[in-house]
């Protein structure tokens, strides 16, 4: 079993911030439910265990939704119409 010290926190983010761009994440409750999924999933699995204090990972991870929304930038009805098989760079 993996212990949570061993998963890198900047992977698990970035693996959140990919979901949360591919699911079209636009607020932190729903940013807070993406990060209950993932850690849930990992408990699922077996790389985490119930004993381990995944609340704290969990407060980490819902506290970087100011950064992937810096990341991201705010949509503008431009990049809302944008075809994704055309997109304009």
């Amino acid at each position: 079993m993996t212990n949570l010290d061993s998963l890198n926190k900047a992977d698990l983010y970035q693996t959140i911030a990919d979901l949360a761009r591919e699911q079209g994440v636009a607020t932190q409750e729903d940013w807070n439910n993406l990060v209950e999924e993932v850690l849930q999933s990992h408990l699922n699995i077996g790389e985490l265990a119930p004993d381990q204090p995944t609340e704290a990972m969990k407060t980490s991870l819902e506290s970087r939704w100011d950064i992937y929304r810096n990341e991201s930038g705010e949509e503008t009805n431009a990049a809302i119409g944008e075809d994704p098989e055309y997109p304009h760079a």
